[in-house]
């Protein structure tokens, strides 16, 4: 039995030593500014999960609500609305319950995971549930709850959204990094003039990145371009001269 899951990003497996994909039951960092992707990459891994491996996936939204989520996946193709009534899928909308604080979000969360037997869950974001605590030391406690009960003891491969303002470099908290199995961070900035979307691989514990930098794109879902590698020559011969 495979360690690894399939992330449903076009191009992006090939990158993590194979058609590897993330380490199963891992905690996975999103990090980018506003803008950047990082929702559209969540949606895709949960709905080629639940398409191409019948594995059930949760997205959980401090954000927007599910109307509008489902409103704006379908443009990308992503039918959830379809996965909700064959059991594969789960909306919680977090937009108001955040306020009654972190512990009835936690278990929430994660009594739908037990429940449902889910294996692949979207935290967006955790910069937004970040708003509900009243300590800093209390974001160390929910990260080590999510990677400990859901990410290790059910075996629930876990993205954690998190958000970077514009003008800066640190992710999130500064505490994310530590504790997650990966990080990928988007980005988008101008190019000649045009849109240019880049995609950062910092770690991923397990696999090699020899090419940890690319491009990609939205169109049609997000699509990696991994770029070009130089195919060996299997049987090189000296060069001769054409005559003329």
């Amino acid at each position: 039995m495979s360690n690894r899951v399939a992330s449903g990003i076009e191009g992006l497996d090939e990158l993590l030593g194979g058609a590897e994909g993330f380490p199963k039951g891992g905690l996975i960092v999103l990090a980018g500014n506003p803008g950047t992707g990082k929702t559209i990459f969540s949606a895709q891994f949960l709905y080629r999960g639940a398409v191409d491996q019948g594995e059930k996936g949760v997205y959980v939204s401090f954000a927007e609500d599910r109307e509008q989520f489902y409103r704006n996946m379908k443009g990308f193709g992503f039918d959830f609305e379809r996965l909700e009534k064959e059991g594969l899928f789960s909306f919680l909308d977090m937009l108001t319950v955040r306020e009654a604080g972190i512990s009835p979000v936690l278990e929430l969360m994660i009594g739908k995971v037990a429940e449902l037997g889910v294996k692949r869950l979207v935290i967006d974001s955790f910069s937004a549930m970040a708003q509900a605590f009243k300590e800093p030391h209390d974001a160390r406690i929910v990260l080590h709850t999510i990677l400990s009960r859901v990410a290790r003891s059910m075996g629930c491969t876990t993205l954690l959204v998190v958000e970077v303002p514009h003008g800066r470099s640190e992710i999130g908290l500064g505490i994310e990094e530590f504790v997650a199995d990966g990080i990928i961070v988007l980005r988008r900035r101008l190019l000649e003039g045009n849109p240019l979307r880049e995609l950062e691989i910092l770690k991923i514990r397990g696999s090699p990145t020899p090419r940890a930098h690319v491009v990609f794109t939205l169109k049609g879902g997000l699509r990696v371009f991994s770029g070009f590698k130089a195919r060996p020559v299997e049987k090189p011969s000296r060069f001769k001269p054409h005559r003329t």
